[in-house]
């Protein structure tokens, strides 16, 4: 009866023991997945920041009057932008895609907004920010030097 007794004893200690070592392997497990997850976070981040983007001469000064405006491709040429002129010597580019629905955007100079037709999004022309609308985020801002008498796009600013 002792030799029972005994047996059920140490298999009530066998299942104790694994079920410590399940924690402690679950805790591990756990500590070792967060750990995972915020280095591939950080690396995603990090990535975003040191991108680079192509210089590509978009224009010539002079070229665009006044409340003007030129479509052109800016990093590649699956990314629709739009260059616009609203004073003398100021010159300002951002993506031609809404970012409510992916709709092109035009540029009204008469009201100095950029307006998309399909749902009634207008973003300001300063600094492509939403003024009214459904769109969710402003659009992103092409970064541009003047170069002489080009107008070179040098970088994207995701708003």
């Amino acid at each position: 009866m002792t030799d029972e007794r005994n047996a059920r004893e140490d298999k009530s200690f066998d299942i104790e023991c694994a079920e410590q070592l399940s924690r402690r392997g679950f805790n591990k497990f756990l500590t070792m997945g967060g750990l995972a997850a915020a280095v591939g976070a950080a690396g995603t981040l990090t990535d975003g920041c040191s991108k680079t983007y192509p210089t590509i001469v978009i224009g010539h000064a002079g070229d665009i009057p006044v409340g003007g405006w030129k479509i052109f491709s800016y990093p590649a040429d699956v990314n629709p932008c739009i260059l616009l002129r609203p004073e003398e010597n100021t010159y300002l580019a951002y993506s031609r895609i809404c970012t409510h629905t992916s709709c092109p955007v035009f540029y009204r100079p008469e009201q100095n907004l950029i307006v998309c037709q399909c749902h009634g999004g207008v973003y300001s022309v300063a600094d492509g920010s939403v003024l009214a609308g459904p769109p969710p985020r402003p659009l992103p801002k092409i970064t541009l030097e003047r170069r002489g008498d080009d107008v070179v796009a040098v970088g994207v600013v995701k708003g």
